[in-house]
């Protein structure tokens, strides 16, 4: 590849060079723009609206049942995305800020006891708190780290209490003025952050939907499941489009919800957007009326 590059760059140059390159992009640039790539036609079909045979006359999933299963889903993931979130932000403390983070375990275990001791946890921390723009922070601790004064930095702090808090949503928090907040989620970039808070419920979600049970451990409970309109499979990445469609709900001031009642089939924005909707459990055979 590399001798094939050198034979084109040479000829190129012995035909002219920058010249013969630039009027070729030129030629390229032109064609795309008059003759832009065009799509097939298409014509409204209610192909993608049709609900199979096989699903009707099934019973929805009321409303109540839908709500309360999201309610479980969110208790059963609120611990384990709390200890990872706050696992990433321990982790991101201890790459960027190995001093801060000895000396924020030490306070938090009780293990500085004398003045000396919290004195130098408070000269480590310092920098955490003011590269971070940790809210409480004083001006004067700014001031004097700048002007590389740790001592006066840590006299500045005197009579003032330090609370660690994770905060990965990034929202400001009002608090007392003598009291400084070490908020974790300010060390972790925004990608971290927001893996962290919903990294663990996206799994959980695209995971057991795209099972053949197509239901959550609070779906299951509750005897409601999630089903294609077209009986096809759902495919863990057409699950993870559905959870990420989660968002239109609250996005919508939550007027979305109104869908229970104003879709036939009681689809919500989500479902709508994977070509799904929710049945009860043991509702497979149609309750049709007779020819």
């Amino acid at each position: 590849m590399a001798r094939l590059a050198s034979s084109v760059w040479r000829l190129a140059s012995r035909a002219g060079g920058w010249d013969l390159l630039t009027s070729l992009l030129s030629h390229l640039l032109t064609s795309s723009l008059m003759y832009p790539p065009t799509m097939t036609t298409r014509h409204v079909s209610d192909a993608g609206l049709r609900v199979s045979h096989e699903l009707l006359g099934a019973e929805l999933a009321s409303p109540a049942r839908r709500l309360a299963a999201v309610a479980i889903d969110g208790a059963i993931l609120l611990i384990p995305s709390l200890l990872i979130a706050i696992l990433v932000a321990w982790a991101t403390l201890a790459v960027r800020q190995p001093a801060a983070l000895h000396a924020l375990t030490g306070l938090i275990g009780g293990r500085l006891t004398t003045p000396e001791q919290q004195r130098a946890a408070m000269r480590d921390l310092i920098p955490l708190m003011v590269d971070y723009h940790m809210p409480g922070t004083p001006a004067e601790v700014a001031v004097a780290y700048h002007q590389g004064d740790l001592d006066r930095a840590v006299e500045a702090l005197r009579g003032r209490d330090i609370m660690v808090v994770l905060n990965v949503e990034g929202q400001p928090v009002g608090g007392s003025d003598k009291r400084i907040r070490i908020e974790l989620g300010r060390l972790m970039p925004p990608a971290v952050r927001l893996a962290s808070l919903y990294g663990l419920a996206a799994l959980y979600f695209s995971w057991f939907t795209s099972r053949r049970s197509g239901a959550t451990l609070g779906k299951r409970w509750l005897g409601i499941r999630v089903e294609r309109i077209d009986e096809g499979r759902l495919g863990f990445v057409m699950s993870f489009e559905r959870f990420v469609g989660y968002a239109q709900v609250p996005a919508s001031f939550f007027t979305a919800l109104i869908d229970f009642w104003r879709d036939l089939n009681r689809r919500l924005p989500h479902d709508r957007l994977a070509g799904t909707l929710v049945v009860r459990t043991g509702s497979d055979e149609p309750d049709l009326p007779a020819a």
